[in-house]
């Protein structure tokens, strides 16, 4: 699935294309949310879920290729099994703190289809599963 950049991401990018500033390699980690961000959210204020068993997973890219360029996460990611009824998942967030409310939100997708999982269930997205592009 497609996914869109936030300013934060936008400007990360067109920093790191020009050579305006220096991009480093960083971690990036993938977010569960229960309603859509805007373009302008943080993660102070984005709507991620918080159910027990939850955590941010961490997540890999591939080398870009294409025009216009795109780039797939290259490893599978895992969310639980929740420990307790998490709420109706709706969207993902790539972000690039493990956790807490410091850090980038760099990009977001919608899911195709909600997510509604119970207490001992997990949410896996397959390797290849989000793309990100720059046109």
């Amino acid at each position: 699935m497609a996914g869109e950049l936030s300013t934060v991401g936008s400007n990360i990018g067109l920093d790191g294309a020009t050579g305006r500033a220096t991009q480093t390699a960083r971690t990036t980690y993938l977010a569960l949310l229960s309603a859509a961000p805007t373009d302008a959210s943080t993660l102070a204020t984005m709507t991620e879920i918080t159910t027990a068993g939850y955590a941010r997973q961490s997540v890999t890219w591939t080398a870009p290729t294409g025009d216009p360029a795109e780039t797939h996460n290259s490893n599978t990611i895992t969310f639980g099994p929740f420990t307790a009824d998490p709420p109706n998942v709706t969207r993902c967030a790539l972000v690039s703190a493990a956790s807490g409310t410091t850090g980038d939100f760099i990009a977001w997708w919608t899911l195709t289809v909600a997510r509604d999982a119970a207490t001992g269930d997990s949410i896996q997205y397959a390797a290849t599963a989000l793309s990100l592009t720059l046109d």
